[in-house]
């Protein structure tokens, strides 16, 4: 029985693998308190940062779990047209779309060819209602005209506007065990400019570009403004700088593809077959 975040029913004539996506301090994780975590035969994390912070907060022992990191399906080499700089969002609101309108903003002035679009809706996991404190900020986005909002859309069509982009910035203000969208838009080629917070870093494997956290959402929002003011005045002066920076070997993460995640996954199936913990 492999069971994704929300535990609800138990078999008890099968094996279980419960696959943690959550943060550890999430109402939904808090039964792994207190050997909670022995009803399971094994955890799945999506990074190692998550299981220390279970560690930490929950108490499971690190035995009674193994990292499985996300992976993503192959994206095929490609170009990108370069007379337009096209910058994405593509995440819940929540995880500092309100940084990034100011951002984008002030750059627009000085860089009247970039583009932001923005594919973001709490709609995705069918919460609309989530997206009320967000409408104003969905409004102004709508009638920048550097911006686009375009809403949650299928993966398919985020997936091929990533083809034609060359930037993610994502001044991200909410801990992530892991970021399936940072995966996607490294693998799609563009240029990725977050913080060090939470899982990001690792899940980056140094394929990116990255600042200090900043609790303040001022200090925060003028470090990636500095950082993403510098690639465009570079990228000015050397329109191959954006290729050259995201066709590099370290931008394979041979550790997300489907292959190895795969191959991961039958090895613990197979060790809880042989009863292996």
């Amino acid at each position: 029985q492999i069971i994704h975040s929300r535990v609800r029913e138990l078999d008890p004539n099968k094996k279980k693998i419960y696959v943690l996506h959550d943060l550890a301090g999430d109402p939904e994780v808090q039964h792994l308190r207190n050997e909670g975590w022995k009803k399971f035969d094994k955890l799945v994390f999506v990074s190692h940062w998550q299981q220390q912070m279970y560690n930490a907060y929950l108490n499971v022992p690190f035995d009674a779990g193994v990292v499985l990191q996300n992976a993503i399906e192959p994206i095929a080499p490609h170009e990108k047209p370069l007379d337009k700089i096209r910058l994405m969002y593509f995440s819940t609101p929540h995880r500092g779309l309100e940084l990034l309108y100011p951002i984008v903003d002030a750059l627009s002035k000085d860089y009247p060819n970039i583009h932001l679009d923005v594919y973001s809706s709490f709609a995705i996991y069918g919460w609309v209602e989530r997206d009320d404190p967000y409408v104003e900020l969905f409004t102004k986005i709508h009638a920048h005209p550097n911006m686009t909002y375009h809403g949650s859309v299928p993966n398919e069509r985020v997936l091929a506007a990533l083809d034609k982009a060359h930037i993610f910035l994502y001044p991200n203000i909410w801990k992530e065990t892991s970021c399936i969208a940072l995966i996607e838009a490294i693998k799609s080629g563009l240029l990725c400019i977050h913080p060090n917070y939470g899982g990001l870093t690792e899940t980056a494997a140094n394929a990116t570009i990255t600042y200090d956290w900043h609790e303040d959402p001022n200090v925060h929002a003028n470090r990636a403004f500095s950082v993403v003011k510098q690639v465009l005045d570079i990228q000015k002066q050397d329109p191959n700088f954006i290729p050259k920076f995201t066709t590099s070997d370290r931008f394979n993460l041979a550790r997300n593809s489907i292959n190895s995640f795969a191959n991961s996954w039958n090895r613990l199936l197979q060790d809880l077959n042989n009863d292996g913990k």
